[in-house]
């Protein structure tokens, strides 16, 4: 993890995070989002991490998701039903105000490339895209480019496929730019993850997509940050700014400090910020590594930065609790909390286990009602995953609810 690193990139961060929270946030209070996609969107990872996200970092806002992906479809649909059916079943009942489209690992069929399922391709987003703006006529689109098909890290099973994917992914980013809708670059960023880890560790590099197609967990959270990204989602958690000699702030953001005080070799002081850090598994071994060869921690910059320190070398408590001792420079450079275990990071984490009940609720209510929809009470079931998921939701909102937390800054 580049936790040095980030040290002494902080005085960047500072001001790169000042002017990218500055943009407005694409998702409003009340928006209904509807991811549309494949086996990859089915995976319910980098959609759970977009949840999360939205939950922690502003967690004032109401806003619900729904999953409407199907394993193996394509852009003309799949095993459960066609491109009509499919909408009509699985998207328009929730009458979304934003609609994600992923598609197109499957619609080169596995095969090399071939120009005549290019143009079959481009022909079916074209009627998608037009079916869901006809039974969606509000909503905000944003496209988003299929994910790699690996041939960076492995021997390829289909050889050459990835440059099948590669035209449908630059056909997806033409779309979006004629049609001025957002867009989302998987392809070009995981790519990129990828070749980085193949600079890194190549063994580590090979489980980012095990089996070349679907994205593990921790590659999943870059797919959510570039969707972030391109959302004008803010980086910033908090940035929290403290003169010890002085007893007073400087420059904040995002959160609330008070009662700083001064008490033998020990500054203290209550902070509140306004939003969680991300649920990183900070301890994870492939989280670090992803760390490490990513910025994904440039959209989660929890900064604390305390200056006039006397002592070398000082220890940070957060509620009794010890985070982490370094220089009196590295606190003046500024240290960004959000790649610490701190009781922040614990609340987040604690959101996301409520996300993960919700996303194995979703997961239940596509078995009964889209796959095996005859199944006996299937509906009476549905009812109540959906009763089940309406009240962890009203759970999930309390828990990401700002807290106060005592700061304790001791010379060692």
């Amino acid at each position: 993890m580049r936790i040095l690193n980030q040290v002494v990139l902080t005085a960047v961060l500072f001001g790169f995070a000042a002017q990218a929270s500055g943009q407005q946030f694409a998702l409003h209070d009340g928006d209904r989002v509807g991811f549309y996609g494949d086996s990859i969107t089915a995976q319910r990872l980098y959609t759970r991490f977009v949840e999360d996200a939205v939950l922690t970092r502003y967690p004032a806002l109401y806003v619900q998701f729904r999953n409407a992906a199907v394993p193996g479809d394509t852009v003309y649909g799949g095993y459960t039903g066609d491109v009509p059916k499919r909408l009509a079943r699985d998207l328009f009942p929730f009458r979304p105000t934003v609609v994600t489209v992923m598609l197109g690992m499957n619609d080169g069929y596995y095969m090399p490339f071939n120009e005549k399922y290019l143009e079959i391709f481009k022909e079916g987003y074209r009627k998608l895209g037009a079916a869901i703006a006809a039974g969606a006529p509000a909503a905000r689109f944003t496209l988003i480019s299929p994910t790699p098909y690996d041939e960076v890290t492995h021997g390829t099973e289909f050889a050459r496929y990835n440059e099948v994917v590669s035209r449908h992914a630059e056909f997806v980013k033409e779309l979006a730019a004629s049609s001025r809708m957002e867009f989302s670059d998987f392809h070009r960023e995981t790519t990129a993850l990828l070749q980085r880890g193949m600079q890194k560790d190549p063994l580590l590099a090979a489980m980012l997509v095990p089996d070349r197609i679907h994205p593990a967990e921790t590659a999943h959270w870059i797919m959510a940050a570039t969707l972030l990204r391109a959302w004008h989602m803010s980086p910033v958690v908090s940035k929290a700014w403290i003169h010890a000699a002085a007893l007073t702030t400087g420059e904040t953001e995002n959160t609330e400090i008070t009662g700083i005080a001064q008490k033998g070799r020990t500054l203290g002081w209550m902070q509140t910020d306004r939003a969680l850090p991300l649920p990183l598994a900070l301890d994870d071994g492939m989280t670090r590594f992803v760390l490490a060869i990513s910025d994904l921690d440039a959209i989660d910059l929890q900064m604390l930065r305390v200056d006039g320190l006397a002592a070398p070398r000082y220890a940070l408590s957060i509620d009794g609790k010890r985070i982490v001792s370094l220089t009196r420079e590295q606190w003046t450079a500024g240290v960004n909390l959000a790649l610490y275990a701190t009781p922040m990071e614990d609340q987040a984490k604690g959101v996301d286990g409520i996300e993960l009940k919700r996303t194995r609720l979703d997961e239940a209510r596509f078995i009964l009602g889209v796959e095996e929809p005859a199944a006996p009470h299937s509906a009476d079931a549905i009812k109540a995953i959906e009763e089940k998921d309406a009240a962890l939701a009203a759970e999930q909102h309390k828990a990401a609810q700002p807290k106060t937390h005592r700061f304790e800054l001791s010379a060692e």
